[in-house]
């Protein structure tokens, strides 16, 4: 039996039926809208999506913006996949792109992708490139853009994975500063504002992990070089045997502000193994620096460095700059150090467990390291001079040897009272190539004085020194007995202006093993006339050979 109802009308009367029907249409009706929703929805969706992130890089980064694909899925949230998206900054194509993504994932509520300004959950990068174009170049024309409005958009979070930074260099010759960035957080991002950052990347020589966070931004369209970043950092485990000719392990943190092209930086480091490889004798090392990084070429210029070596206190300035066609950095820097102990420097440079001499020493000096990737030390160019006060050899039979040397140059070869005298040390020094020369060095103890010239080769570790041994006292005196009277006959030939003697000696041989001996036949333009007929007749040297024996 079917229930009609009558209403109000010219409708006539109306079934539970005809309701039935009714209600299947509106269902099927709304169905097909649905399918239609979930069909065509993310095709209108990406197409809106893909012009409004064209329209914000491209307004925002000053560039020209190519993306290939999005993709959108909707469960309930937004998530949309952009793939292949390559911005060329003021349209250049001489230079790379500005920056390259293979892969954006973007992650929102639908409503908070309509209307001016978008608000978005998160957005994961994959394969992001970021190459900051050398500042004051001069590009062409801005590319016109072809969007009335860009709308403006805040991000959560920015996550992005293995990334490259790369600064070109504003000169063509010389290599790009890349680095890698392991992890890249960013949180509250805005093209209007700072954003605060949290990144792990690995510094390239020394190899190292460099942990830093801070802030970023606003992003700077026109000259992507002055966008402003201000943080802190802490730089573990920097391996410094991948320099040639270096090991140690150094760990450093410190703060900077500026911006990509400009940042001034101030921090520390720490080695408690720092060597060169020739020596081999690790050093603790400290230094507290303040610099300016060009974020464009990666120019270091060091304002000031206060080094810890050992118990030696080194203050330089300098630079640290790339040098075309090469690879690494040429260092340029000037060192001083007025409170230093020459066994420090030693034990550095030099073989063996224990520095020749111990002392305090005043020291100045330019530093260069070439750029390139031979061994250190060949690498390495020294220049000044040093002075080192109340010297004392570490070895007793070359502290004996000049305890005996004093005493004769005293005039009291038998006074036992004339033990550990303290030396002076001073002269001038040129490092190239792994060889020491060494010029107008003064060696002096009490009655005597050494003065030479020659060279010690930090490899072979050779000796080959000459110049002349300067007593107080004269050569007859500088014995007792038999000696004695047979030298007096040698006094006048050995005679030195002022009272005193001159005696040309030569040092050679090795470091461990050295020898000394008279220079009777070494060249020397200002020796007297009877001297340069002694020296090449020989007769002194087979005298005084007689009298050694």
């Amino acid at each position: 039996m079917t229930t009609s109802i009558t209403p109000r009308g010219t409708w006539g009367p109306i079934t539970t039926g005809r309701l039935a029907r009714a209600g299947l249409v509106l269902i099927s009706i709304a169905a097909i809208f649905g399918v239609v929703a979930i069909v065509f929805a993310p095709i209108v969706l990406s197409r809106y999506i893909k012009r409004n992130l064209t329209a914000i890089l491209q307004e925002r980064f000053g560039s020209q913006v190519e993306v290939k694909t999005v993709q959108v899925l909707l469960v309930p949230h937004v998530y949309a996949s952009a793939g292949d998206i390559v911005l060329r900054y003021k349209g250049r194509t001489d230079v790379p792109p500005l920056m390259t993504i293979h892969k954006m994932t973007i992650s929102a509520g639908l409503l908070n992708l309509v209307g001016s300004k978008h608000h978005v959950d998160k957005i994961q990068l994959e394969g992001l490139q970021i190459h900051v174009p050398p500042k004051g170049s001069t590009p062409p024309p801005r590319v016109k853009e072809s969007h009335k409005f860009a709308p403006a958009i805040v991000v959560d979070e920015i996550v992005s994975d293995d990334a490259l930074l790369e600064t070109l260099p504003s000169d063509p010759t010389k290599l790009p500063r890349d680095f890698l960035i392991h992890s890249l957080v960013m949180h509250s991002f805005s093209f209007d504002h700072p954003a605060s950052f949290h990144a792990i990347l690995t510094n390239a020589v020394p190899v190292g992990q460099i942990e830093s966070e801070g802030q970023f931004g606003p992003w700077h369209a026109d000259e992507p070089g002055d966008t402003s970043v201000r943080g802190n950092y802490v730089f573990k485990n920097a391996d410094f045997s991948t320099l040639k000719g270096l090991s140690g392990t150094m760990s450093s943190n410190g703060e900077y502000s500026g911006t990509l092209d400009h940042l001034d930086v101030t921090g520390e480091t720490s080695m408690s193994n720092f060597a060169l490889a020739e020596s081999g004798n690790p050093m603790p090392l400290s230094t507290q620096y303040v610099a300016v990084v060009d974020g464009t070429n990666g120019n270091t210029y060091l304002t000031s460095v206060h080094a810890q070596l050992g118990h030696s206190t080194i203050d330089t300035n300098g630079e640290v700059v790339g040098v075309p066609g090469e690879k690494g950095r040429q260092i340029l820097l000037d060192a001083v150090s007025r409170r230093a102990r020459i066994e420090d420097f030693l034990r550095l440079v030099v073989k063996g467990d224990h520095p020749l001499m111990t002392g305090a020493v005043v020291l100045r000096s330019k530093i260069e390291i070439e750029a390139g990737s031979i061994d250190l030390l060949q690498r390495l160019h020294l220049t000044g001079q040093f002075g080192v006060a109340g010297a004392r050899f570490t070895s007793r039979s070359t502290q004996g040897k000049l305890d005996s040397l004093s005493r004769r140059g005293q005039g009291a070869p038998k006074d036992e009272d004339i033990a550990d005298v303290a030396s002076n040390l001073r002269g001038r020094f040129v490092l190239r190539h792994g060889t020491l020369t060494l010029s107008s060095l003064s060696f002096s103890l009490p009655g005597a004085t050494v003065q030479l010239n020659g060279s010690y080769n930090l490899q072979n570790e050779q000796l080959d020194f000459h110049g002349h041994l300067l007593l107080d006292a004269k050569i007859s005196q500088t014995t007792s007995g038999k000696k004695s009277f047979l030298l007096r006959f040698a006094d006048p030939f050995f005679k030195r202006a002022g009272g005193g003697s001159s005696i040309p000696i030569k040092i050679g041989g090795t470091r461990s093993r050295p020898s000394f001996g008279l220079d009777l036949h070494h060249h020397d333009e200002q020796q007297p006339a009877h001297k340069t007929k002694l020296t090449r007749d020989g007769g002194a040297e087979r005298y005084f050979a007689r009298l050694r024996r």
